[in-house]
């Protein structure tokens, strides 16, 4: 069984290649943390893998409460594969504190969080997925055959950036920033594409509760782009992997 959980879909589209390659099941660990899906009534058998997106060089919260609350029996096999922008600090062996594991791999994907970064270029987001590709049938590889592995990307000063910058990271999450900056479409999409459905609507209009982890599904997922977090998104891209998928399969 793979749990994973994405607000941009890059976990999503990872966690998909491999149950494809390793003839598993998928499940989003948002219907868990949404309420739609009661965590005891999992049952896991010989393998569970775990796939998330590297928030600040470290796994976000929410899947790091599912992880403990998961009942895993003795014996089986259990990893973990993170999709990142470039690296992850010390954010995997952190999160295998609370969930170990026999196997873990990182895997770059096109950046997504615009608050702080500008998206990839075309170029570049492209050359991360066709990298992604034969990255993923190795990891596929290696979990089939149930063999012990870490092959995970760090980077450059990853204690710095885990156990110091993801702290500060933590603390500044200020909902009060997002904004609707243009006309609203009163679409929903945004609360349907929070994973931790922190968004409701009033009057047809987005409300943030504090319960965020600032992984701007809802400023990507838009469909006219008016949400904006601060105003470091105003003149950012928004970010869509599917278009990207189409115009690599395209060339």
């Amino acid at each position: 069984m793979i749990f994973y959980f994405t607000g941009n879909g890059n976990s999503r589209w990872v966690a998909r290649q491999i149950a494809e390659a390793t003839h598993d099941e998928t499940v989003n660990i948002s219907d868990y943390i949404r309420g739609k899906r009661p965590v005891n009534d999992i049952v896991i058998k010989d393998v569970v893998g775990i796939i998330f997106p590297t928030h600040s060089w470290y796994a976000p919260r929410p899947v790091i409460e599912f992880a403990e609350q998961l009942n895993v029996p003795e014996g089986t096999y259990k990893y973990a594969v993170t999709t990142c922008g470039d690296n992850v600090g010390k954010g995997m062996k952190r999160f295998a504190k609370h969930f170990p594991l026999d196997a873990a791999w990182s895997v770059a994907m096109p950046n997504t969080y615009i608050p702080m970064f500008a998206l990839d270029s075309e170029e570049l987001a492209e050359r991360k997925l066709q990298a992604a590709y034969p990255r993923i049938a190795e990891i596929a590889a290696i979990v089939n055959a149930r063999q012990k592995a870490w092959n995970v990307l760090e980077g450059i000063f990853p204690r710095l950036k885990t156990y110091i910058i993801y702290p500060l990271f933590i603390k500044g999450i200020n909902t009060k920033k997002f904004k609707i900056e243009g006309e609203c479409r009163h679409c929903g999409t945004c609360a349907k594409a929070c994973p931790v459905g922190n968004i409701t609507l009033e009057q047809d209009t987005p409300v943030w509760g504090n319960n965020c982890t600032t992984c701007m599904a809802c400023v990507n997922n838009c469909p006219v782009a008016v949400i904006q977090y601060g105003k470091s998104t105003r003149k950012r891209g928004r970010y869509n992997l599917l278009s990207i998928e189409k115009n690599l399969r395209n060339k």
